[in-house]
C-alpha cells in the first residue's frame, strides 16, 4: 500500500508542489522569518524556560508522593496479593479476565490489560454516552455511569500502584497542581455561597467540578507510548465516525429548528449536529479533535497511514464547517495557526488557500455577512449574547456578589435551567462559558479558572518541548492546539456544560502531560 502511494501521480503531483513551494520567494521568506525568530534573545527565553526543569516535579510534595507510593507497593506485595490470590474475589476476577481476553470481539483490547480497557472507554466517552443516554435509553445507567468509571478506574489504579513489584512513579506535576488549585478554590465558593436549595448547590457543583478528576485518573493510568496512541487512536476514529455523520446529514439536507438559523440567512438551508444536541456542541467537539488529528498525521511514519490521517481530519473540517457555527470557525482558524507555528509553519499557506475557498461558499458568505448587517445588531441586543451577558451582570450587580458570584448552579447554566429557583431572574443559557462562572462563582472564580488553564498550558507546550525524544513533539502540540481551540471556542458557547466535552478536554490535557513525560519514550510490556 505504501509503495502504491509513493508512486501514485497524486503524490508525486503533491511533492512537486510541495518543492515549489519551498523554492518560491514565498517560502524562502518564510524560512527567512523561522531563522530570525529561533536567532531572537525571546525565542531563546522561552526555549530556556521551557526546558527548565518542573519545579512542582522536584518539590518536596513530589518526594512525599514517591514515598507514599513505595509504602503502598510495599503493603501490596506482603498483604494485598496474597489474600487476593487465596479469595474468592481473586479467582473470579481471574476468570472474567480469562474469558474477556479469549473473546472475538474484546481479546484485542484486553490483551493489553484492563488499563487499556479503562482508556479506550475514557477515550470513548462521548459516543458512549450519547449511546447510553439516547440510543438505548437507559435513564438509570446512563445517569451513573460516569461516576462508576471514576470509582473503577480510581480503585484500579490505586490497586496498580499497590500490586507493582517496583514503585510506580509519581504523576505529580505543574498542570495538576493547577487543576488542584481550581477545585479548591471550588469547594471554598461551595461554601462561601451555601443557600437553600442545597440539592442545587452541589448539583451545579458536580457539573463544574466532577470532571476534573479525569485528568487525574487518566495520567495516572496512563502506562507507556501503547497506550497513548490507544487512546488518540480510538479519539480519531470515533470522531471521524462522528464527523462523517455530520457530513451526511448535510448532504441529506436534516430538518433542523428554525431557531438555529435567521430568516435573514437564506443561504443557510441546514446546520449539521451529528450525534449531539446542537451544531455549536459538535463544532467544539470537532475543533478539539482535528488538531490531535492532524498531530497524528505528522506523527506516524508509513505513508498509507499519513493518508488516512489527512482524510480524517478533512472530514472533520468539513463537519466543522457544515455546522455553520461561527465561533467553531474562529477557533479551529485559532487551533490551526498554533499548530503551524509550533510544527509546520507551510501548513498558513494551506489554510490561506483554504480559506480563500470556503469564501466563495454561499452560505460561508451569508453567515459572517450577517455579523455586519443591522438585523444582527438588533437580534444580538434583543435576546442574543450581548442581552444574555448584561442580564448576568445586572444580577451579579443586583446581588452585589460580584466577588463569590451567586452560587453554583444559579444562573447561566444546564443546572440553573433545570432549577429555576428565583422567581425574578429570566433563565437563559449565557453562551459564554466566561460569563457562566463569573455569574456563578464571581471574580475568585474565574480568576481561578483563568490561572489553572493557564498553568495547563503551559505544562502543555513543555511537554511538546520535552517530547521531542519520543518523537510525539506533532501529537502533543496538536492536543495543546485542540485545548487552545477549545477554550476560544467557549468564548461563544457554554461548551462544558456538556458533560462529554467536558470529560474530553481534561482527558487530552492529561495525555498531553503524559506524552512530555520519560514513560512516554518506551513501550512496556503488556
Amino acid at each position: 500500500m505504501n509503495e502504491l502511494l509513493t508512486t501514485s501521480l497524486v503524490w508525486r503531483l503533491c511533492a512537486m508542489l510541495a518543492g515549489w513551494l519551498r523554492r518560491s520567494p514565498l517560502g524562502r521568506g518564510m524560512r527567512a522569518l523561522g531563522r530570525l525568530w529561533r536567532e531572537s534573545a525571546t525565542y531563546r527565553l522561552f526555549a530556556w524556560l521551557l526546558k527548565r526543569p518542573c519545579a512542582v516535579e522536584s518539590s518536596a510534595y513530589c518526594a512525599a508522593s514517591e514515598r507514599r507510593s513505595a509504602r503502598l507497593s510495599a503493603w501490596g506485595q506482603a498483604h494485598l496479593l496474597p489474600a487476593l490470590r487465596q479469595s474468592l474475589f481473586g479467582g473470579l476476577c481471574q476468570a472474567i479476565g480469562r474469558a474477556f481476553r479469549e473473546s472475538l470481539l474484546l481479546g484485542r483490547l484486553c490483551q493489553s490489560g484492563f488499563t487499556a480497557v479503562l482508556l479506550a472507554i475514557v477515550a470513548a466517552y462521548a459516543p458512549l454516552d450519547w449511546l447510553l443516554r439516547d440510543v438505548l435509553q437507559l435513564s438509570l445507567l446512563g445517569s451513573i455511569w460516569d461516576e462508576l468509571l471514576l470509582l473503577v478506574g480510581f480503585v484500579w489504579a490505586l490497586y496498580q500502584r499497590a500490586s507493582a513489584q517496583k514503585p510506580l512513579r509519581s504523576r505529580v506535576s505543574g498542570a495538576g497542581l493547577g487543576v488542584g488549585l481550581y477545585l479548591l478554590i471550588g469547594l471554598v465558593l461551595l461554601v462561601w455561597t451555601w443557600s437553600a436549595p442545597v440539592s442545587v448547590s452541589i448539583s451545579g457543583f458536580r457539573a463544574s467540578m466532577q470532571y476534573l478528576l479525569l485528568f487525574y485518573l487518566v495520567i495516572d493510568l496512563l502506562r507507556d507510548r501503547a497506550d497513548l496512541l490507544l487512546m488518540t487512536k480510538v479519539i480519531v476514529l470515533l470522531g471521524t465516525l462522528i464527523a462523517l455523520y455530520g457530513v451526511a446529514q448535510y448532504l441529506l439536507g436534516v430538518e433542523i429548528p428554525s431557531n438555529w438559523t435567521d430568516q435573514a440567512e437564506t443561504a443557510v438551508r441546514t446546520r449539521v449536529f451529528s450525534i449531539f444536541s446542537n451544531p455549536n456542541i459538535l463544532g467544539g467537539y470537532l475543533v478539539l479533535v482535528t488538531p490531535i488529528t492532524v498531530g497524528m498525521a505528522y506523527t506516524v511514519e508509513a505513508p498509507a497511514e499519513k493518508v488516512f490521517y489527512w482524510l480524517c481530519a478533512l472530514c472533520m473540517c468539513l463537519a466543522c464547517l457544515f455546522t455553520m457555527t461561527r465561533g467553531a470557525w474562529f477557533a479551529l482558524v485559532v487551533a490551526a495557526v498554533c499548530f503551524a507555528l509550533i510544527v509546520d509553519r507551510r501548513l498558513l499557506l494551506l489554510m490561506l488557500v483554504g480559506g480563500i475557498a470556503a469564501c466563495f461558499l454561499p452560505f460561508v458568505r451569508s453567515r459572517i455577512g450577517y455579523l455586519f448587517t443591522d438585523a444582527f445588531v438588533e437580534s444580538n441586543n434583543r435576546g442574543g449574547r450581548a442581552a444574555r451577558w448584561d442580564r448576568a451582570f445586572g444580577y451579579l450587580d443586583r446581588a452585589d456578589h460580584w466577588a463569590q458570584g451567586l452560587g453554583f448552579g444559579r444562573y447561566g447554566g444546564a443546572v440553573a435551567m433545570q432549577n429555576p429557583i428565583n422567581s425574578t431572574f429570566e433563565y437563559a443559557y449565557v453562551d459564554n462559558y466566561y460569563v457562566k462562572i463569573l455569574a456563578e462563582n464571581g471574580i475568585v472564580g474565574l480568576c481561578g479558572f483563568i490561572t489553572s488553564m493557564l498553568l495547563l498550558l503551559w505544562n502543555g507546550a513543555r511537554a511538546a518541548s520535552a517530547a521531542v525524544r519520543a518523537r510525539l513533539r506533532p501529537l502533543t502540540a496538536g492536543m495543546l492546539c485542540g485545548l487552545i481551540g477549545m477554550l476560544t471556542a467557549s468564548f461563544f458557547e457554554s461548551l462544558w456544560e456538556e458533560p462529554y466535552l467536558m470529560a474530553m478536554f481534561f482527558s487530552v490535557a492529561a495525555m498531553m502531560i503524559f506524552a512530555g513525560r520519560p514513560e512516554a519514550e518506551t513501550s512496556a510490556p503488556n
